[in-house]
């Protein structure tokens, strides 16, 4: 259970103008990928450092990407700038291992989101413009011609597609709780947040697993450390995760290349699935706190 502790008001405090303007609305719309990636990762970091422990090294936990102090560089980009990791995917901090940064590509790519069923009778969509005025630092009252307008499209629905390539069970575990927060409406997008901007909700359609065909699943879900050898899991220090068993998935009817095979979940099995990835996140949270994560290996010169 969460606690929703907030001063925002519950209901619009400007009235929108213009209510309607179709024209304006045919306009193609939609949100850039970057848009999103950049809220999911920030929530991903803050899930982080939340259920890490006070005395945790930020870079084994979640690194500041803004900190790029010269003699004590919190982030991963700019520790590893000057330096050189024989594998960099062994040296970066949880966060960056998803998402990526300057040393190690990201491993999870989202789609720019399109606008779907604008013309549903049943969800009329609003295309709105909202005015705002600016504020004189010195006097406290209106700065002359300050004035802003923004345009807004409300009660609107768009289509993502997240893609998470060579992924570690725990990542998916991370994904779980930040969809989970994206649901609840905790994770704003795109513009003016402070003004009460960027208030969604999002849902998940679909749930589909591509391993190669020579991977065994076994009545478990397979992932890049069960799938890795030993020496493998060392050099890149990949979690080994105890094995999450999931036996409900179903076989996929995308068309794909012969060397995979597609599965999917079935919707009444999406709980099941994220709970089960949840837990490997929760064992991971764990085990970043033992000697062997805290060692993980530097960047040499």
């Amino acid at each position: 259970d969460k606690l929703f502790i907030s001063r925002a008001p519950t209901v619009p405090q400007l009235t929108p103008q213009n209510y309607k303007n179709p024209a304006a609305f045919n306009l193609p719309y939609y949100i850039p990928g970057t848009s999103l990636r950049g809220p999911f990762r920030a929530q991903a970091e803050r899930i982080i450092r939340t259920l890490a422990t006070t005395d945790t090294k930020p870079t084994v936990t979640a690194c500041n990407p803004f900190d790029m102090d010269d003699n004590n560089p919190q982030s991963c980009s700019k520790r590893l700038d000057k330096t050189k990791a024989e594998f960099p995917y062994s040296a970066v901090c949880p966060a960056c291992k998803l998402f990526g940064c300057t040393a190690t590509a990201s491993r999870i790519e989202f789609t720019d989101a399109e606008i779907i069923d604008k013309d549903d009778p049943n969800r009329p969509v609003r295309s709105v413009y909202r005015d705002m005025i600016g504020i004189d630092r010195f006097t406290g009252g209106v700065y002359s011609g300050a004035n802003m307008r923004f345009h807004a499209l409300e009660n609107t629905r768009f289509s993502t597609t997240i893609t998470v390539t060579n992924f570690e069970l725990w990542q998916l575990g991370l994904l779980a709780y930040v969809l989970r927060d994206f649901e609840d409406g905790l994770v704003p997008i795109g513009f003016g947040k402070t003004k009460g901007f960027g208030q969604v909700k999002g849902t998940v359609k679909s749930i589909e697993l591509r391993y190669p065909k020579t991977a065994s699943l076994d009545q478990t879900l397979a992932h890049l450390g069960s799938l890795a050898s030993s020496e493998e899991q060392k050099r890149y220090q990949l979690h080994n995760a105890p094995d999450c068993i999931f036996s409900d998935l179903i076989p996929s009817t995308a068309p794909l290349l012969s060397i995979y095979s597609g599965y999917q979940v079935t919707p009444d099995k999406y709980n099941t699935f994220w709970e089960g990835t949840a837990d490997a996140f929760n064992h991971f949270m764990h085990w970043i706190e033992t000697p062997e994560a805290q060692a993980k290996p530097e960047a040499t010169t």
